[in-house]
């Protein structure tokens, strides 16, 4: 797909774990689109950022394959001119000291009983000319993560996002839906090794939440019980959940109601989403937005956009945050957002290589 970098042409490249790699790519430019994100009616690549006011994107296949490396026959393809430059995230790197003062303070209003969780995350900034590398790095992520949805999308004029997430937001197959609740992170383990209760909590309020959320919707629920997944180098808390939804419903105010789930933003859902307007100082973008392919209102499969990576002529922006609870520890949040940022960081190779 390096071409279609080349010649700033929108496309998405993604794998489901134990499917080929699919591929779309269109030939005329992208338009924003303005939120609530819609489905229905719709067919392509979905790309919704966190921001509940910042305009989504849906990529049309106009050339449409599925390869094992995801690379095209540059013949097929022409070009475009290079969009204006938006304005992208923040580029600082914020240090540990602030983003624990800034946890502090959270935490002081979560035991004053004003938020239960809040999700703070911040960026990474790293100059190098890995923008030119992007095939390879998606490459990379295919092979280290068969077990995630694993994702690279070209938004010409914003940047290239990468993910190689764990977290399904919501699929469909006619009236059979399935997501998840994700939430709890530490290193790997001996297994069997117990999980201690501020991940514990984390996790039961994400399930609490999504399954509340369901209910309006679903003419039934199935929840199984909590196991521990692995994601790389990483392992968090999972609980499966099934439901039905009858087949002349429409999934847009479901996904309208689920994102931004307590696994990306908190609970209360309203009061969690304005402390991270107000604190956490920077753009998430697409980072904990949503993702994934649409066939029609009765067919999709969408994930959270998380283990991402931004990548601009710049350099790299990675991204990584977790849960905060009363029980929560400052310094123990920092290792967690590090932990997950170095996982990220050895995709990259040396920070200043050079094309």
């Amino acid at each position: 797909m390096q071409t279609g970098i080349e010649r700033n042409l929108p496309f998405y490249c993604y794998r489901k774990p134990g499917t080929p790699v699919q591929a779309g790519i269109q030939t005329s430019p992208l338009t924003p689109r303005q939120q609530p994100a819609s489905i229905s009616g719709n067919d392509g690549f979905i790309v919704v950022p966190f921001k509940s006011n910042a305009p989504y994107y849906l990529i049309k296949a106009d050339i449409a394959i599925t390869t094992a490396d995801c690379e095209l026959d540059p013949s097929q393809l022409p070009s475009l001119s290079a969009p204006k430059t938006e304005k992208g995230g923040s580029k600082q790197t914020v240090d540990r000291s602030t983003y624990c003062k800034k946890i502090e303070q959270t935490i002081g209003k979560i035991k004053n009983g004003t938020l239960s969780k809040v999700v703070f995350s911040h960026p990474e900034q790293i100059d190098g000319a890995y923008y030119q590398q992007a095939t390879d790095i998606f490459q990379k992520l295919l092979t280290a993560y068969p077990q995630a949805y694993v994702a690279m999308v070209n938004l010409p004029g914003i940047g290239i996002w990468m993910c190689a997430t764990p977290e399904l937001l919501l699929s469909r197959n006619g009236q059979d839906l399935q997501t998840i609740a994700l939430a709890g992170t530490r290193s790997l383990r001996v297994e069997g090794t117990p999980w201690d209760e501020k991940n514990k909590e984390e996790q039961q309020i994400v399930e609490q939440y999504v399954v509340k959320t369901l209910q309006p919707y679903c003419t039934s629920i199935n929840v199984t019980p909590v196991t521990t997944t692995k994601a790389g180098h990483l392992e968090h808390l999972l609980t499966r959940i099934s439901m039905k939804m009858p087949v002349e419903q429409k999934a847009d105010n479901l996904l309208l109601a689920l994102h931004p789930t307590p696994a990306v933003c908190g609970t209360p859902k309203q009061a969690s989403y304005d402390e991270i307007a107000s604190q956490e100082g920077y753009d998430r973008e697409f980072f904990s937005g949503y993702i994934g392919h649409i066939s029609d209102d009765l067919h999709f499969a969408l994930y959270v956009n998380l283990r991402c990576m931004k990548l601009t002529p710049d350099g790299a922006t990675l991204y990584a945050g977790g849960g905060i609870t009363a029980d929560s520890d400052p310094l123990t949040e920092w290792e967690e957002t590090q932990m997950k940022i170095e996982t990220l960081k050895r995709f990259l190779g040396e920070p200043n290589d050079k094309q």
